[in-house]
């Protein structure tokens, strides 16, 4: 029997293959990592011991990180096809070598703070940050962001958090956004839709926090320009 080599996953059971692919999904569509409860639901679990134990798996096999003291805080270190890759690549030396890619690192600009609370500061520093390459599927419109505020929390985002962001200037409704308003900086969900109070048929552009000391931002959309939706979090212990 071969060794595996240093760094290289183990293989996958098809249906650890299948929630692997779930919290990639699921982080790629919402810009953060689901819940126990989300996966639970999504599977159809009868306890959260089967989230639980899926998670172990997973983790033991080199594919995600989840600090169990968090929300929302499932890293993933390896995609569901890096098994794959690498048994193409061990195949011959005509091979293209995924799994170097995979097991490779980044740098992506660090333009500044970004708000999680009222916006802070403009997307203008010159810095940068190290990051897993399996983390951003589009390296060239991808940028990173310093959280500050508290205004995120219940959505696994703190103080001191950096954020991914691939850059578009259109988001849907429920989107995670970080979005400027006269040229200062906010992460929040993006809504668009009627205020509260006002005719209905005006639709304003609602910034909601994840945080029940804090109250959604309405803006009019002309006020609100939309830089990226977040795909990813890294945090330091």
């Amino acid at each position: 029997m071969s060794k595996r080599s240093a760094g290289s996953p183990l293989p996958l059971s098809a249906k650890e293959k299948t929630v692997l692919e779930f919290i990639q999904n699921f982080q790629t569509s919402s810009g953060i990592s689901p819940s126990y409860q989300e996966i639970r639901t999504h599977f159809g679990f009868a306890s959260f011991n089967s989230v639980q134990n899926y998670l172990k798996q997973l983790r033991a096999k080199g594919y995600i990180k989840n600090p169990s003291n968090q929300k929302r805080a499932i890293q993933v270190l390896h995609p569901a096809n890096s098994l794959l890759s690498h048994i193409d690549k061990s195949a011959g030396p005509s091979q293209p070598s995924l799994l170097q890619s995979n097991e490779g690192v980044l740098l992506l600009p660090l333009l500044g703070k970004v708000a999680a609370g009222k916006p802070i500061e403009s997307l203008n520093h010159n810095e940068f940050v190290t990051i897993p390459s399996p983390m951003v599927r589009y390296p060239d419109k991808t940028f990173a962001l310093k959280v500050q505020g508290d205004s995120m929390i219940d959505e696994g985002i703190w103080s001191g958090d950096t954020i991914l962001v691939q850059k578009q200037a259109t988001a849907y409704n429920g989107s995670l956004v970080v979005a400027t308003i006269e040229d200062e900086a906010t992460v929040k969900r993006f809504y668009l839709q009627p205020p509260p109070r006002g005719n209905p048929d005006d639709l304003m552009v609602e910034l909601r926090p994840a945080n029940q000391n804090h109250q959604s931002i309405w803006y009019s959309p002309h006020e609100v320009n939309i830089q990226g939706i977040v795909v990813g979090l890294l945090r330091s212990f």
